[in-house]
């Protein structure tokens, strides 16, 4: 059996950080524009890969573990090329990547113990905060002029509410950790 459409698409969003990444590094006219291009294209996949797996029933464990590896492929590398280019602070940075190492490690060790954490509200919410900030970044310039400037500026407050949903977000996954941690004692326990 081939793989489904809804998993070529997260497939597609993986892939898709090379091409970004590499424009974003070559000096030609219109590279901005062209990396601007590639990365909604790259989020546009994110929004219907799971539209389509619902509407298809074929959800399956591979599209739900390649999905949160391909987001946090595309965001994370993005972070890495905006505070090269001074478009948002390391500090920031640091933060969300600590944030999804630590969830990520929580989800692994939840999933040991029969358990799935599923994201919640604030999780989406950081998502989607995070998703546009980048948007606005690479749409800005940090030392542009004009609307460029201005872009840039918007993105970079809108990065720090991510910041902020980001330390919200962990903080709710991470309250579930003497819990988990419990249920997977017991289930050691019973070896």
């Amino acid at each position: 059996m081939g793989m489904n459409f809804a998993n070529q698409l997260t497939l597609a969003r993986l892939i898709a950080v090379a091409p970004i990444m590499i424009v974003l590094y070559l000096p030609f006219p219109g590279a901005r524009a062209v990396a601007v291009v590639l990365y909604v294209l790259a989020i546009a996949t994110d929004y219907f890969d799971g539209i389509f797996a619902r509407r298809s029933k074929q959800v399956t464990g591979f599209g739900k573990l390649m999905d949160s590896i391909a987001d946090k492929a595309l965001i994370v590398s993005l972070f890495f090329a905006l505070v090269d280019e001074g478009s948002m602070a390391a500090w920031m940075a640091a933060i969300m990547v600590i944030r999804e190492f630590a969830v990520t490690g929580l989800r692994m060790v939840a999933l040991e113990a029969g358990e799935v954490i599923a994201a919640n509200g604030w999780g989406k919410a950081k998502m989607n905060a995070q998703s546009l900030a980048i948007l606005l970044l690479l749409i800005g310039l940090p030392n542009g002029e004009g609307w460029r400037l201005v872009m840039s500026n918007i993105g970079w407050w809108v990065m720090l509410v991510a910041t902020v949903l980001t330390i919200i977000s962990g903080w709710s996954y991470l309250r579930d950790t003497p819990r988990i941690l419990s249920i997977t004692s017991q289930r050691e326990q019973r070896l």
